[in-house]
């Protein structure tokens, strides 16, 4: 498991795509045909938002692209043990072109059918970052706006509660995967100790699995996600 911090609320994650997965996916996207991304967009953020994206429709080269991130997901323990994902809105696959950006906006707080309650959005970063100039994701919180741009194949998962943007691109092409994501534990703290312990458990079993201190962590964690779950 790596991340660039486990206990903050926005969270990088590393290499969540790379070799196969990610060359193949590159090769769907060059066949793929771009529309208005506002086409999934709500309330005032329809007015802000200036980007291309897959048709929700295309039976191809969507469903495909989606199946690819699912399986670089399923390989990925951090996803799992740090969001507890319960429900995940499928992913859309979003271009920006030169002088296209997603103004400030809050996502919707319900999206889809069957209903996914947006606690965590996540975006997937699937170009080189010297590709392209400006498509920074910027998140605000309570300390201040802050700019993300990782590595091609890296994702962002923060907060739905937080209002955020997609600078203008100025140059090349910025292209992502984008989801939301309903955790089986709605409290972002009460997430934070359920991965420390799980974090800790795992140091305890590379010594010792059946280890008196590993199983009752293990026990430990096992009561707090049983008491914290909504399922």
């Amino acid at each position: 498991m790596k991340a660039t911090d486990t206990v903050q609320e926005v969270m990088v994650l590393q290499g969540v795509l790379s070799g196969p997965l990610l060359q193949q996916l590159q090769v769907l996207l060059s066949q793929a045909e771009f529309a208005d991304g506002r086409a999934t967009a709500t309330d005032a953020a329809r007015s802000v938002k200036q980007n291309l994206q897959v048709d929700i429709h295309n039976q191809t080269v969507l469903p495909a692209a989606q199946h690819l991130i699912g399986q670089a997901l399923m390989q990925y323990p951090l996803f799992h043990a740090a969001f507890l994902p319960m429900r995940l809105y499928p992913f859309l696959l979003s271009k920006y072109e030169p002088g296209m950006q997603y103004g400030w906006h809050v996502d919707s707080p319900i999206m889809g059918n069957p209903p996914v309650r947006t606690d965590l959005a996540m975006t997937l970063f699937l170009s080189e970052p010297g590709s392209y100039e400006g498509g920074e994701l910027v998140i605000r919180d309570a300390q201040g706006e802050t700019a993300y741009k990782p590595a091609q194949g890296d994702a962002v998962v923060y907060p739905c509660r937080f209002v955020h943007c997609v600078r203008e691109v100025t140059r090349g092409v910025r292209l992502a995967a984008v989801s939301w994501i309903q955790s089986a534990v709605r409290s972002p703290e009460q997430r934070a100790v359920l991965l420390q312990l799980k974090q800790i458990h795992e140091q305890l079993s590379r010594q010792d699995a059946n280890s008196p201190e590993a199983n009752q962590l293990l026990q430990t964690w096992s009561n707090l996600l049983r008491m914290w779950a909504e399922v």
